[in-house]
């Protein structure tokens, strides 16, 4: 399965979305524009490879660059034939990575548009719809612990007997006849 994360140059190609149906649109009406790598796209496809190369060995699970980012970055830059440059990541739970190209891309000014949750992050750090910025930023708090070797997992300390006393009231709590 693949995740797709879209790319593209405001200033190139105006207006900046100022909402997420209209980055949507936006989007679907750039795809289909003819365009050339150009400078912002060229240097996002060499920022991907360098944070590849400075990521931890541990952290890549013995990834290459072309595992890690669908393909390599420099090359697919340089391939793309529309507005919009499409980024399809290999994994079922890409975050790192998206948070990564979000950072990246909107660092040097370009719109990021993550098409399977409809979230449109902006240059300015805007992020729409404006109601999901909450949860895109517990996932980047969550990315964070994660890399810091934090976790929020509370160890259980009840004995045996308290395990089975709970599993039998919750058992009978929900009407387990069985018991």
């Amino acid at each position: 399965m693949h995740y797709d994360l879209c790319i593209w140059d405001p200033v190139r190609h105006e207006p900046l979305p100022t909402t997420h149906h209209e980055a949507l649109e936006i989007m679907e009406r750039l795809s289909a524009v003819p365009d050339y790598a150009h400078a912002p796209l060229v240097d996002l496809g060499a920022a991907m490879v360098a944070q590849y190369n400075a990521m931890p060995v541990e952290r890549l699970a013995g990834r290459s660059l072309t595992e890690y980012w669908g393909s390599d970055p420099k090359v697919s830059v340089k391939a793309c034939t529309t507005a919009v440059y499409r980024i399809s990541l290999p994994t079922e739970e890409p975050t790192i990575q998206i948070a990564q190209i979000v950072h990246l891309a909107t660092a040097l000014g370009l719109v990021a548009y993550d098409d399977e949750n409809g979230m449109c992050f902006l240059p300015d750090g805007g992020i729409l719809p404006e109601d999901s910025r909450e949860m895109w930023e517990f996932e980047l708090e969550e990315l964070a612990d994660e890399a810091a070797g934090r976790t929020n997992d509370v160890p259980d300390s009840r004995t045996w007997w308290q395990l089975a006393a709970g599993e039998l009231f919750d058992a009978i709590g929900r009407g387990n006849k069985r018991i």
